[in-house]
C-alpha cells in the first residue's frame, strides 16, 4: 500500500511546489549536458583544442583546463537556460496556482503527499481551441522519490479527471533531454503526435526538439 496520498492543492503548499517544480527541473541539468557533450558541433571543437594544445605547447595540464573551461560553461549555459525557464514558468502558470487552475473551469492541481512533505505535482485544465483535449502540465517528483510509481500515480489522476469532464485525449508537450520523461509517457501508453525543432538560439544549435504526447482515454 502507498505511504503517500493524492490531494487537491491547497494554497499552503504554494512554496513547496514552486521549490519541487525549479529542483526537478534542475535536475535535468546533468543529462542535458551529457546530451550537448554527444553532439559532433561541440565534442569536436573541444578535441581539437586538447589536440593543438598538445601539439604546439606539449601541455597535457594546459589542454586538459582548457577542456575543464569548455566543460564547465556548457554546464553554466545549461544551467542557466534551465534557470530562465524555471524563473518564466514561476512568473506564469505557477505565480497564482489557484487561479491557474484550481478557479478554472475543467482544471485541477494535485499535490502529493507524505508526512507533510509535497513529494510531487502535477496539473491540468483544457488545451486552448480545443474541446477535446486535456493538458497535462508541470509533472514533477522529487528526486529521493523518483521510481516509486508516483509519476504514474499523478498521470493515472489526470487520467480520470479528464474522463469526468468528458474529454477525448490527455496531451503534453515535452523537450528532446528529459529522457526519464519520454519513458515514462511511452510506457502509459502517450504516441508522439509531433515534433518541432528547437526555436531558441540553444535550441537550433543543439538541435533539439519539443515533442507533443497525446494518450486516448
Amino acid at each position: 500500500m502507498a505511504d503517500y496520498s493524492i490531494r487537491k492543492y491547497d494554497n499552503g503548499d504554494y512554496f513547496a511546489v514552486r521549490e519541487l517544480f525549479a529542483q526537478g527541473m534542475l535536475g535535468y541539468v546533468p543529462g542535458s549536458t551529457s546530451y550537448m557533450l554527444k553532439l559532433p558541433q561541440v565534442y569536436c571543437p573541444i578535441l581539437a583544442s586538447f589536440i593543438i594544445l598538445q601539439l604546439f605547447y606539449r601541455s597535457f595540464f594546459l589542454s586538459l583546463l582548457v577542456v575543464g573551461i569548455f566543460l564547465v560553461s556548457i554546464h553554466f549555459l545549461m544551467t542557466f537556460a534551465c534557470r530562465k525557464l524555471i524563473k518564466e514558468c514561476h512568473n506564469g502558470d505557477l505565480l497564482n496556482i489557484e487561479e491557474s487552475y484550481i478557479w478554472r473551469p475543467n482544471s485541477c492541481f494535485w499535490v502529493v503527499e507524505s508526512g507533510g512533505r509535497i513529494l510531487g505535482m502535477v496539473g491540468a485544465r483544457p488545451a486552448p481551441n480545443s474541446s477535446s483535449d486535456m493538458t497535462l502540465r508541470r509533472l514533477s517528483v522529487a528526486k529521493d522519490q523518483q521510481r516509486r510509481g508516483i509519476a504514474k500515480a499523478l498521470c493515472m489522476t489526470v487520467f480520470e479527471f479528464a474522463r469526468q469532464q468528458g474529454y477525448k485525449r490527455v496531451i503534453l508537450d515535452t523537450s528532446t533531454f528529459q529522457v526519464s520523461a519520454h519513458k515514462l509517457y511511452q510506457h502509459l501508453g502517450f504516441r508522439i503526435t509531433k515534433i518541432i525543432p528547437g526555436r531558441t538560439r540553444l535550441g537550433r544549435f543543439a538541435k533539439m526538439s519539443v515533442m507533443f504526447y497525446s494518450y486516448e482515454l
